[in-house]
């Protein structure tokens, strides 16, 4: 402080980065031991204990600044679960996903995208490694209808909308409103919610 006294920069020490609210758009824990029943969507087959996911929509571009978002997210998140500042949990508990409905071409052109199949590619950043799923690449199979619901791609939504088993009495109700929600935004969907309730 005394250092930069007479200069045009000022110092200020223990700044609170909590006063803005962040929100991370999803993270999946793991609960308890044991395999899931059902195949997991392409991209989630390394899923660890704590899984946090950023997600851009049809709309929103996934570029660096997401990426650098995530990593803040992470190191955030990682502090919270610990046990302490000074005992963290170890990072391979945590893994990163990136999902985004179309192809981030700026990102790709800023980084390195490796790709690991149809649809899923890694980045590193550092010693993270980050996961990038493209919604609108992904294979199409009944095992990846989650991720073709917010594929962007008309066909692929229909296809989705056939093949996803519910889990809950309520997902109906979400499926309704994000096919309202393409229709808003102009994408084609001549699936209506008279044919996912047959």
């Amino acid at each position: 402080t005394d250092f930069f006294a007479d200069s045009p920069f000022m110092v200020e020490l223990e700044k609170d980065l909590s006063l803005k609210k962040q929100m991370l758009d999803v993270v999946i824990l793991r609960k308890k031991d044991g395999k899931m029943e059902e195949e997991l969507p392409d991209g989630l087959e390394n899923l660890a204990d704590h899984n946090l996911l950023s997600y851009k929509s049809l709309r929103e571009p996934f570029d660096d600044w997401v990426l650098k978002e995530l990593t803040g997210h992470y190191v955030n998140y990682r502090k919270q679960v610990s046990p302490s500042f000074d005992k963290l949990l170890p990072e391979e508990k945590f893994r990163l996903y990136g999902i985004s409905t179309r192809f981030p071409k700026k990102l790709s052109a800023q980084t390195k995208l490796a790709q690991v199949s149809p649809g899923v590619y890694n980045v590193i950043r550092g010693t993270d490694h980050i996961r990038i799923i493209v919604l609108s690449e992904i294979s199409e199979k009944e095992s990846n209808a989650i991720w073709h619901l917010f594929s962007g791609i008309s066909e692929k939504v229909r296809f989705a909308a056939t093949q996803y088993k519910p889990h809950s009495s309520d997902v109906s109700t979400i499926i309704y409103k994000l096919f309202e929600n393409y229709r808003l935004e102009g994408v084609n969907m001549p699936y209506t919610m008279e044919d996912f309730r047959k």
